[in-house]
């Protein structure tokens, strides 16, 4: 059972998040299939989910016919899990205790959180930019957003017709932090992807964000061709 703040989820419902948790995205054909149910019984359960906006739908393009949805989880169908981000508090936690007292001195709450998010962005860039792989920009976008993925740090992976990817997240603790009105995207992300992806990375605007997506970034295939290769160990 699946549980947080009093709301409860239980059974297929609780599987069908579970899914979502380690794929991101899901059609109703691959739950069906993983579950062993019906897709008529599949869609009566994502409904339900739909309507308390644990899960978001979209579109997919490039379909002939009956329009394809695809399914992803929600920043509130996260929060139902409670280790989601255990281990990115755990990152932060270090570098918060690792911190000297000269860097804190004369920062605000707001920039000492700047700066604690910055460190744990170097970080696991120098950890995870060697491990990425695939030398095409799709290649390693995928494989940099499975890693990050396994920290918390959730991205979804569209192309456009131009052939950049679009990283698109839905929760992100730097969020916590702007306040109303501020830019719709962490530069702290965007610093971390560019470094692990080995090439440019542009934060998308909020009006050209799909669908309930908070933060977003373009990565162009021709900046990527450009890019010398990202640093390796030794």
């Amino acid at each position: 059972m699946t549980t947080t703040g009093g709301a409860r989820v239980e059974g297929t419902r609780e599987a069908i998040l579970d899914i979502l948790r380690r794929r991101r995205v899901v059609s109703v054909a691959e739950f069906a299939r993983e579950l062993g149910l019906a897709g008529a019984t599949v869609r009566r359960h994502l409904d339900v989910l739909l309507r308390d906006r644990y899960v978001a739908v979209t579109q997919v393009r490039g379909y002939i016919g009956r329009p394809r949805y695809a399914f992803s989880l929600t920043e509130l169908g996260a929060e139902l899990f409670p280790h989601h981000y255990v281990r990115l508090t755990h990152r932060l936690l270090d570098e918060i205790v690792a911190l000297q007292a000269g860097e804190m001195a004369g920062r605000d709450g707001a920039a000492v959180a700047g700066l604690v998010f910055d460190k744990m962005a170097e970080r696991l860039a120098r950890e995870y930019g060697p491990r990425v792989a695939g030398t095409a920009l799709q290649e390693r976008a995928r494989s940099a957003a499975d890693l990050l993925a396994g920290e918390g740090l959730g991205f979804e992976l569209e192309v456009d017709g131009g052939g950049d990817v679009l990283l698109l997240g839905r929760g992100c603790p730097c969020l916590r932090f702007s306040r109303e009105g501020h830019a719709f995207s962490c530069d702290h992300d965007r610093r971390l992807l560019e470094r692990v992806i080995g090439a440019e990375v542009v934060a998308l605007p909020r009006a050209e964000l799909p669908g309930d997506f908070l933060c977003g970034y373009r990565v162009s295939r021709s900046a990527a061709e450009s890019a010398p290769p990202a640093p390796r160990a030794g």
